[in-house]
């Protein structure tokens, strides 16, 4: 069970996330903090985004820069996603629920937690934040500022501690971060609409276990186009995967068809491994609603 701190975080968290493309804060959570305490930062929506390279600077009120990422106080970026029954996954309109893919990725909220250094003068100050990425869908220019308010006594930092059969158990935000991934999309083809596609993935079976990849595919709830709302379910797909021990087979179905950019999947494989899995896109096969094949290349990446 959550302990109340944790509870009304998670609160304000998912109020926020009733902006489907991710939105970047105007102040942090909460808005007024001691030297110290623990904040958390709506910085957009990515899927790129990563605590090791992100940039965060704290100018207090007296105009000193606190590079809160050099300082190691920047303790977990990860994203979170709205209810599927949301009103606004739903029913929002098609440029809000839109934006996301375009930008190659489907609606997330980005998260930003840090704590904040000792010695902060009382005052006003603000927090710059750079997530040095190409896949921002919150709109905002970076690097953009967050208001904070630096309010006197002495903070601490804060373990959101939960409570389970073993008692009092502090946080741990390395879970809520992505595990390392291949990610196979068709960007750059927007305009192309895709009945069903086929992919074999190679990869190195001494590095990582056949049996500890798993596969994800996102769903959409975008409806239509600007001029037309649409219907539910064109965006609907089916999807199998399995593995033999030395390669991996997917297959995707749309029967009504599928814009490329909705069609995104991610192969995931645990941490801690040696070495790269070495995935290898070996073939593909792309057909359109009458069952005809046709010529669009998939891109494949790995992010570690």
């Amino acid at each position: 069970m959550l302990d109340s701190k944790f509870k009304k975080t998670l609160l304000v968290i998912i109020f926020i996330l009733t902006i489907l493309q991710g939105c970047a804060s105007v102040s942090s959570f909460p808005s007024m903090a001691r030297s110290g305490n623990t904040v958390s930062l709506m910085i957009g929506g990515s899927e790129k985004a990563r605590k090791e390279t992100i940039d965060v600077v704290l100018t207090d009120v007296n105009g000193v820069a606190w590079d809160l990422q050099a300082l190691g106080k920047v303790r977990s970026v990860f994203n979170l996603r709205m209810d599927a029954k949301a009103e606004a996954q739903n029913y929002s309109s098609f440029l809000d629920a839109y934006f996301p893919w375009f930008y190659g990725h489907e609606p997330v909220q980005t998260v930003l937690v840090i704590d904040l250094p000792v010695g902060l003068p009382v005052g006003n100050s603000k927090i710059s934040v750079n997530t040095n990425i190409d896949d921002d869908s919150s709109g905002i220019l970076q690097p953009f500022d967050i208001k904070l308010e630096i309010i006197s006594g002495n903070g601490e930092s804060d373990d959101f501690v939960r409570q389970d059969s073993d008692g009092d158990i502090a946080a741990d935000f390395s879970k809520l971060e992505p595990v390392p991934y291949a990610k196979i999309d068709f960007s750059g083809n927007s305009s192309v609409i895709i009945g069903a596609a086929s992919f074999i993935v190679d990869f190195d079976q001494t590095v990582v276990s056949s049996g500890d990849l798993n596969v994800y595919v996102p769903q959409s709830t975008v409806r239509g186009s600007v001029l037309d709302t649409g219907e539910f379910g064109d965006k609907q797909r089916m999807v199998y995967w399995h593995q033999d021990g030395d390669q991996l087979y997917i297959d995707i179905v749309s029967p009504q068809g599928l814009l490329s950019p909705y069609l995104l999947l991610y192969i995931m494989h645990p941490r801690g491994i040696a070495s790269s899995p070495n995935f290898q896109l070996i073939s593909s096969a792309v057909y359109n609603v009458y069952g005809e094949k046709i010529i669009l290349s998939p891109n494949m990446q790995y992010y570690p």
